[in-house]
């Protein structure tokens, strides 16, 4: 137990500081707006180029890693489309039930692998995101486009633009043919990497709207159970029939257990989905992850 406190203290800590620093307007809406794009931009590629380029080991097993992933996400995306036939659910809502469900906040994902004594972990972790990102993407910006307005090019251009899949590749082409890093650049990474995942945690935490929760309490709850509880222990029941290291399992369980992305709401926003119902979904999850995850990680501790 008192490895899942010191586990989750930076993170929760950096979070609830941010949300801390905004309802106190200790920084103006302008201050995080560019924030954020600093990040998304130049900081979190830069931790995804390192962590992809110097990864020193072969992910064990990735094959069953692969597999489980896309078997939960295959799952997710068939039980959303039958419960919105069933339910009877908008197209401008359709995108948002997808989006809720598998797009994961990476800034999360990777402080939690960090704090963790196996580096095997945070490998696994970003070659699981590395893959993700681009399907992610492609889903959500498909579930949030009509069929009569889809438009294959304008997808394409979206992704080849996408710094996040830009510095993934670039960092698995390093690695694939072992290109060296300069020293000098290498330790601008790190310096880089290290302000991402404190300036990230912090943009989540300050992305939290108690207003939008309200507006949206029902739907947002229900959706955040699926997400953060329903998920990860369908995971760990698939995980059960495949043979995984624990440093693959955690990685797994950690990728489905964290909450969806803040930036879901800018893509909701710009293709015309329900984008308040977003926002409700995105803050009451990574309000409940403080919760959810401890849970779920001290579930994985005695499910090894």
């Amino acid at each position: 137990m008192l490895d899942l406190i010191s586990m989750f203290t930076p993170p929760i800590s950096l979070m609830l500081l941010g949300l801390y620093f905004k309802y106190k307007s200790f920084f103006n809406i302008n201050f995080w707006e560019g924030a954020e794009k600093l990040n998304y931009y130049i900081l979190f590629p830069a931790l995804l180029f390192s962590s992809l380029a110097n990864a020193k080991d072969d992910v064990a097993g990735i094959k069953s890693i692969l597999i489980i992933i896309f078997i939960v996400m295959f799952v997710i995306i068939i039980f959303s489309y039958l419960l919105a036939i069933i339910k009877k659910v908008s197209e401008k809502q359709m995108g948002v039930y997808i989006q809720s469900l598998i797009r994961f906040n990476t800034y999360l994902g990777l402080s939690i692998a960090l704090t963790l004594p196996d580096e095997q972990i945070r490998i696994i972790l970003v070659s699981i995101l590395a893959i993700a990102i681009p399907f992610v993407n492609v889903i959500s910006i498909l579930s949030l486009t009509s069929k009569h307005n889809l438009n294959l090019k304008n997808i394409f251009y979206s992704l080849i633009k996408n710094p996040l899949i830009n510095s993934c590749l670039i960092g698995i082409g390093f690695n694939y043919f072992s290109i060296k890093i300069w020293i000098g650049f290498d330790n601008l990474l790190s310096i880089l990497s290290t302000s991402s995942l404190m300036l990230g945690l912090l943009c989540v935490g300050a992305a939290i709207n108690f207003d939008v929760i309200r507006k949206n309490f029902i739907r947002s709850l229900s959706i955040s159970i699926v997400r953060l509880f329903l998920i990860p222990l369908f995971t760990i029941l698939i995980s059960s029939f495949f043979i995984l290291n624990s440093a693959s399992l955690i990685a797994i369980i950690i990728f489905f257990s964290i909450p969806t992305a803040s930036s879901a709401y800018v893509l909701t926003k710009v293709l015309g989905g329900d984008h308040e119902l977003m926002a409700g979904i995105i803050s009451l999850q990574t309000l409940l992850c403080l919760i959810s995850l401890p849970v779920i990680m001290y579930l994985i501790e005695n499910f090894k």
